[in-house]
């Protein structure tokens, strides 16, 4: 194995541990979460509600999320599911927690059991949620989304009306919260349209106070929204995902200085095999790749089975020794091939970092996902299960109290 093999895996480069046991894996660099929150929450001046949808985003729920709340101390966490919800309460995380997306007949069980925070889509929502906290005895904190431009789940001005005179007959429903969510923040040509979405939201709030209501947290912005239309957009409460994870450069207004947060995710894999192959020869499948010259093929094991999606076949990069090498041929469901004739010395174990740094290259997760024409937020949410992601410790030495926490580094 050459010496190329442990240079400059991961985010940050030089002493980044390599997993020797490993084919492939995804690296999340606590520290850098850590520091991201700390610099996001002092920007906010408000609590951050951390975002951990979708396996955190790629990122991975549980561990993300003991890890905000042990060592970061989070204010809140958001998911979109009431699935979502319950892993994070039976995992042993306490803080309060917003189900974005609401329930669905059935899970308002669970929501009044694991004491979860919930939007209501539809007026419909109100009976069951109150009747089962009711046959509980317990109360349960509900966020009403008013749509004030986005579509999708928020409340219609006629819906938010009804709500607020039948929640009046739930008496074990407290109204905790009222938000909405940005459409365009980050796009300068729609900020006139934004601030209308603020105005519009500032609007039902006084509709709210009006009715006699007391909202304890009123919350707009997202990670764009942070970004570009403070304090206006502020609140009492903002919802973080992109910017929290360092994946946030392409869903930001490039009309304002990119915010200092670090990319936490960084995706490898170990070349498995190496060839030299003649001129024309086909690769892969449907032989969409023709070599022209002699060419050393490095085969890695990541596939679209693991997230690596298949339009980056024949279009995208992966770092081989501190080069840009393309992807040639098909990705498949397993494996994918790299052209790496220019790297001296390739040997197999090399790493190939897919999103990360190797010394003083890097392939940001914004590049990755721009070769398929999407955001960098699908790119790391979209890694599978079959990734392990492997958690690089970080000591802090700023928690409460002066105490010092070392998360323990693992791959799960």
């Amino acid at each position: 194995m050459s010496s190329c093999s442990e240079g400059g895996s991961g985010n940050g480069g030089a002493g980044a541990p390599v997993p020797s046991h490993l084919s492939a894996w995804a690296e999340i660099d606590l520290a850098r979460l850590q520091q991201n929150y700390r610099w996001l929450r002092q920007r906010a001046g408000v609590p951050v509600m951390a975002m951990v949808k979708a396996n955190a985003y790629g990122h991975g729920l549980l561990p993300v999320a003991t890890f905000l709340q042990d060592v970061v101390r989070a204010d809140w966490f958001g998911v979109a599911t009431t699935e979502e919800g319950v892993a994070l309460r039976r995992a042993g995380i306490t803080r309060p927690i917003l189900v974005l997306g609401g329930f669905w007949f059935g899970q308002e069980a669970a929501i009044v059991h694991y004491d979860l925070a919930t939007t209501l889509p539809d007026p419909d929502y109100l009976p069951v949620l109150e009747q089962a906290a009711s046959q509980a005895g317990r109360t349960v904190a509900v966020h009403l989304e008013i749509d004030t431009g986005i579509g999708r789940l928020g409340l219609s001005p006629d819906q938010f009306t009804t709500v607020l005179e039948r929640l009046k007959a739930c008496p074990h429903l407290r109204l905790d919260g009222l938000m909405t969510h940005f459409a365009s923040a980050d796009l300068p040509e729609h900020a006139d349209f934004t601030r209308d979405q603020i105005r519009r939201h500032a609007l039902a709030v006084q509709q709210a106070r009006a009715a006699g209501w007391t909202p304890r947290y009123i919350h707009l912005a997202n990670s764009a929204g942070l970004h570009a239309f403070l304090p206006e957009a502020a609140g009492n409460l903002v919802r973080l995902g992109g910017l929290l994870y360092g994946i946030a450069g392409d869903a930001l207004s490039p009309a304002f200085p990119p915010p200092p947060t670090q990319p936490v995710l960084s995706l490898h894999a170990r070349i498995l095999g190496l060839k030299t192959v003649p001129p024309g020869t086909p690769l892969g499948y449907g032989c969409t790749f023709v070599t022209r010259r002699p060419t050393r093929v490095a085969t890695v094991p990541l596939g679209y089975g693991d997230g690596l999606h298949r339009i980056q076949s024949n279009r995208g990069q992966a770092l081989v020794c501190g080069r840009k090498v393309p992807i040639i041929g098909r990705v498949s469901m397993d494996v994918t091939m790299l052209d790496v004739t220019d790297v001296p010395d390739v040997a197999l174990g090399n790493v190939a970092t897919f999103i990360g740094s190797q010394g003083e290259t890097t392939i940001t997760a914004e590049e990755y996902a721009a070769v398929m024409g999407s955001i960098a937020l699908e790119a790391t949410t979209a890694l599978t299960a079959r990734v392990p992601r492997c958690y690089r410790a970080a000591a802090m030495s700023s928690a409460p109290g002066g105490r010092e926490d070392t998360p323990a580094s693992a791959c799960k």
